[in-house]
């Protein structure tokens, strides 16, 4: 297992570690240091635009100077001040290394590489993004970004624009190169306090974060505790809240309410086929389809199964890889998984051992493939989703695989908190876990391998989210 705790954020200092250098005197009389900021074995992170400075000592030094970097990099070195300062361009390579040397008299000489990364590019589709609610009462919302190598970096939308996202960042979506960050309080809390942030709704490049827009609570007022945010393109921007589904008008900052969308759940919407899909639970439950060409649903209504876990309440959807929607089901007291087709209403279902706990975000399972994810407490469970058993045997309850208890691994893993996600691009497993609501600063995020053991953790992340509303992933270049 891999436990990385690799970087807070450029504004919190970390423990100093000495970079790797070599004397290539024969008479070692040269002594050299520098001081990169950075924990052992990660980089020096640089914000493009501004200047990041790595401290050096040594004795006997006559001069200090440093090689060639790539394109869009550039190192002065202040020898004087014993200080190296570092920029980076928007177009700069991602990675890059300074390599230093310190020369003494005669042919005495010490050699330095310190490995850098230029914060210019979130939108690899092997990273991974948390969005943390942040304290109601006391914080605004924040991004965690965990990139490709295993790197974290804590507070990411903050440190590349010095501001920050709502109070209670609640969902957020990825459409034509863009990220939408909506929050639940905006720029004042429930308790009507005043937060300094940049608003309820939030519009940042997906490659760079950086701010591109943004909608405060006056410019939002139509909104009523907003939790839920898709989006098909900028005049689409669909936003759920207490009354239902409104679409806002990214250039005229318009909202319209969407016609039949009352009722519309706590709970993340399905973007498939150029449409966004949310559901009613109930009795009669129906999914609701609205396209760009009407500010109004069209229902369609779940079939009867005609065997014994029929529906009378939906646990929530996800698009499903082959085009169909996943759709966890409840009623008569058994649990189901469906895979349901929107155009012919034909659906597969499979029943499963327990109704698992959706959460604040509305994420009550995580799919890729036919794996399917879910929890029940801390004890995460999979099910294989057969569509060639026989549908009579009310079935998947044999094939259920119980995984691990993340409580077992770890004894502050006390509770998930908004816990599963499915990497569209690995299938790795992410989990959310806090040791409680009053010592959520101690938490995990886990990653497991899905052709791994679930008792070992791919990588185990410690003390980076603040009430995390979940995980969610880069689009697909």
């Amino acid at each position: 297992m891999k436990n990385r705790l690799l970087w807070k954020t450029l504004f919190v200092a970390a423990t100093l570690a000495a970079a790797a250098c070599s004397n290539d005197g024969e008479d070692a009389v040269t002594k050299f240091e520098v001081n990169t900021g950075a924990e052992a074995g990660a980089p020096v992170f640089v914000v493009p635009g501004r200047e990041t400075t790595l401290s050096f000592t040594g004795e006997h030094i006559t001069t200090v100077t440093t090689e060639s970097l790539p394109e869009g990099w550039e190192a002065e070195v202040r020898q004087t001040e014993g200080v190296i300062a570092l920029h980076a361009t928007d177009d700069a390579q991602t990675s890059a290394t300074l390599r230093i040397t310190a020369a003494g008299s005669g042919a005495n000489k010490v050699v330095c590489e310190v490995a850098l990364r230029c914060l210019n590019s979130f939108d690899d589709p092997a990273g991974t993004f948390v969005l943390n609610e942040g304290n109601m009462t006391t914080e605004n919302g924040s991004l965690t970004y965990i990139s490709p190598e295993g790197y974290v970096f804590d507070d990411a939308y903050r440190t590349v624009n010095g501001s920050e996202l709502g109070n209670v960042a609640q969902d957020m979506a990825f459409c034509d190169g863009k990220i939408y960050v909506i929050s639940q309080n905006g720029n004042r809390n429930a308790n009507g306090a005043e937060f300094e942030n940049d608003g309820m709704l939030v519009v940042m490049d997906a490659r760079t974060l950086r701010r591109t827009a943004s909608f405060s609570n006056e410019e939002l007022a139509g909104l009523d505790w907003p939790t839920h945010i898709a989006v098909l393109d900028e005049r689409h921007i669909y936003i759920r809240d207490n009354a239902g589904v409104h679409r806002l008008d990214g250039e005229t900052g318009t909202l319209t309410f969407v016609e039949g969308s009352e009722d519309a759940p706590k709970s993340r919407f399905v973007t498939m086929n150029g449409k966004v899909y949310t559901y009613l639970s109930g009795y009669i439950s129906k999914i609701y389809e609205i396209s760009p060409e009407s500010d109004a649903v069209n229902s369609i209504r779940l079939p009867l199964t005609g065997i014994e876990c029929d529906i009378n309440e939906v646990l929530g959807i996800q698009a499903a890889d082959d085009g169909r929607m996943w759709i966890m089901t409840f009623g008569f007291g058994k649990t189901a998984m469906n895979k349901f087709d929107l155009s012919t209403q034909d659906i597969v279902q499979r029943q499963i051992n327990i109704k698992p706990t959706a959460g604040a975000s509305g994420v009550a399972f995580a799919a890729h493939d036919n794996l399917v994810y879910y929890a029940d407490g801390t004890t995460i469970y999979r099910l294989p989703f057969d569509e060639s058993a026989e549908l009579d045997a009310a079935s998947g309850l044999d094939a259920v695989e119980l995984l691990t208890d993340v409580s077992g691994l770890d004894p502050n893993a006390g509770q998930l908190y908004n816990g599963l996600g499915v990497h569209p691009a690995t299938g790795h497993l992410y989990i959310n876990s806090i040791k409680s609501y009053a010592q959520f600063t101690q938490n995990q995020i886990w990653e497991f391998d899905p052709a791994g053991d679930f008792l070992s953790p791919l990588a185990k992340y410690e003390n980076y989210t603040n009430f995390p509303a979940g995980f969610f992933f880069p689009e697909a270049r």
